[in-house]
């Protein structure tokens, strides 16, 4: 390992070169990771969609937005979950344990509900729409957000740990 380039280095073409092994294909962790979880992100989406503007649902029926942050929360935080199990098999991320993916995965989640919440601003802001009720609402569905990756994060985190044994 070449301490300049920390643990993880050399990124050239699609190949990431890991201080833990060889090369590793980065095209395909990222196709396997869609393959095994894309469709979970995918599907809250497209039924967003289609309540939103579809059948304007969520004009009708505010209180819909509650579970659909929460199931966000997990659908993101079951593909960032397994996206990066895949990248740890693969020796992109070194060894991490169960613990640190939790941690990676919780972070990204959260991270993603902030993305989110920005999306909702800037389209209402640039496009007219009106998905953010104010501060109380933007509040709500980060943490529901939130608890959703935390939900899934601590079910996953306890099964992995049932099947390692310990």
């Amino acid at each position: 390992m070449n301490p300049a380039r920390g643990p993880i280095a050399d990124f050239g073409d699609d190949k990431l070169v890991s201080a833990f092994g060889g090369p590793v294909d980065l095209m395909n962790v990222l196709v396997e990771s869609l393959r095994r979880a894309g469709w979970a992100p995918a599907l809250v989406f497209a039924a967003h969609m289609i309540l939103w503007r579809g059948v304007g649902a969520y004009e009708a029926f505010p209180p819909l937005d509650t579970p659909m942050h929460l199931l966000g929360g997990l659908a993101i935080a079951f593909f960032l979950w397994t996206a990066y199990s895949i990248a740890a098999r693969s020796g992109a991320l070194g060894q991490p344990n169960s613990t640190a993916i939790a941690a990676l995965t919780l972070t990204s989640t959260v991270a993603s509900a902030v993305l989110w919440e920005f999306a909702e601003y800037l389209s209402d802001r640039y496009l007219g729409t009106n998905t953010q009720k104010g501060l109380e609402d933007t509040l709500l569905d980060l943490l529901l957000g939130l608890v959703g990756g935390a939900i899934f994060v601590g079910a996953a985190w306890i099964r992995r740990k049932r099947n390692q044994g310990g």
